[in-house]
């Protein structure tokens, strides 16, 4: 089926679809809508906002320890065995959370959820094969997979609220388990492989007429290893950049929710202005998806990061359900220019051959300040009794963000 398939259509688009999928998945995985969670498993559970934080942190600590180990086996093995494991045990964690007596349980679970960093912000897992298939269509098809993500949100935010109230939320968290493994393993066991040269094909399913049409050598035939990666100012311009990004995303994935709610905006209607959020993220993985094949990815870095600080303006000054949905939908564009940002950049400037290593290396940074960005920003909330100087600080590091942005170019090949 395979070979047929792939004469008729180049097989790298499997792979997007696939992975298109597996990201629609996650989002039922505790990442967008975790939120909805908090008050009614606050109330019953007596946990505090920072305890939610601290299970937000876990899952990315873990993530950020193991994504060196992630990124070698993606370029060694590819993601067909990890994501199928991984998914198997994001499943059972998903289902014990539906039986928890402690904080301390749901903690450790959302632990073991972020092994393997399926799920996490701008996953390796799902984005690093797709650049390894793709060169010359790679921003397109890194859109595609990615808006997998805000399709999803747009779905799963709306039912899990519907669950919660219908069925309870430790009936949930079972549904939702099941529904994840139902969607991402049989499809990662069937069409996923590592990359085209294991069937006998090219980047694009193009031929080239040299080595130099492909983009992880240059003229020179110079491959980029982590070591010369490392080298370079881009690259540690590259990692400040978003490992304060990872202090937006974790400041913001757990707390987003409750502060509209306490606000006083309907439960029901902010998750359908999240759901608006993630529409917005899906359109905008598209636009910025076809733009990197166009324009400088930096450019669209630069107003991914401007976005951002538009939204927190909104968030800060709202006063109607206007506001709550403008600002919703400002910050998905925002993100969605930002997840073909985080899975195009590493490949554009430094290739495929030894991307999934090098990827690997920025993830614990990121992961790390998004691990502190979610029980800090509980804490400040705890101490302030609302979120507006966190909402503040999170404002400057976006604005921070798109100067450095402003500073980056794509690293020189060295001379010796």
């Amino acid at each position: 089926m395979q070979k047929k398939l792939s004469e008729k259509v180049f097989y790298g688009w499997v792979i997007v679809g696939t992975m298109w999928s597996i990201n629609f998945a996650t989002m039922a995985t505790g990442n967008l809508n975790l939120g909805l969670f908090i008050l009614p498993m606050a109330q019953s559970l007596n946990m505090s906002r920072q305890q939610f934080g601290w299970a937000a942190t876990m899952r990315r600590v873990t993530a950020g320890c193991f994504s060196f180990l992630v990124g070698r086996i993606l370029d060694i093995y590819g993601p067909r065995a990890l994501i199928v494991l991984s998914s198997l045990t994001i499943g059972v964690a998903l289902f014990l959370c539906s039986i928890i007596t402690a904080p301390w349980h749901f903690i450790a679970l959302f632990g073991i959820l972020g092994i393997s960093g399926l799920g996490a912000p701008n996953s390796i897992v799902t984005s690093v094969p797709v650049a390894k298939w793709f060169e010359r269509n790679r921003g397109k098809a890194l859109a595609v997979a990615t808006s997998g993500l805000g399709i999803g949100g747009i779905f799963f935010l709306p039912f899990t609220q519907v669950l919660i109230e219908t069925t309870g939320w430790r009936n949930t968290w079972a549904t939702l388990s099941i529904i994840f493994v139902v969607l991402s393993v049989p499809l990662a066991i069937l069409f996923l492989r590592r990359q085209p040269e294991d069937m006998g094909l090219y980047p694009d399913g193009i031929i080239p007429k040299d080595s130099s049409e492909h983009d992880f050598t240059t003229a020179l035939n110079f491959i980029w290893t982590v070591s010369s990666a490392f080298k370079t100012p881009t690259f540690w311009k590259l990692i400040t950049v978003f490992t304060l990004l990872g202090l937006v995303q974790g400041g913001t994935t757990v707390h987003r929710i409750p502060y509209w709610v306490e606000q006083g905006f309907d439960p029901r209607i902010v998750s359908y202005s999240f759901a608006a959020d993630a529409a917005g993220a899906a359109t905008m993985a598209l636009i910025a998806g076809w733009l990197a094949d166009r324009v400088n990815i930096v450019h669209i870095g630069i107003g991914s990061f401007l976005g951002f600080t538009a939204s927190f303006v909104m968030m800060i000054t709202a006063t109607n359900n206007f506001w709550l949905f403008a600002s919703g939908i400002t910050f998905g564009l925002a993100v969605g220019a930002n997840m073909v940002l985080h899975g195009f950049i590493f490949a554009h400037f430094y290739g495929r051959e030894f991307l999934g290593s090098i990827r690997g290396i920025v993830m614990p940074a990121t992961l790390a300040s998004a691990g502190i960005g979610a029980p800090l920003i509980g804490y400040l909330r705890d101490m302030d009794g609302d979120y507006f100087r966190s909402w503040w600080i999170l404002l400057s590091v976006c604005v921070l963000n798109s100067i450095i942005m402003c500073t980056i170019k794509r690293p020189k090949v060295p001379t010796t």
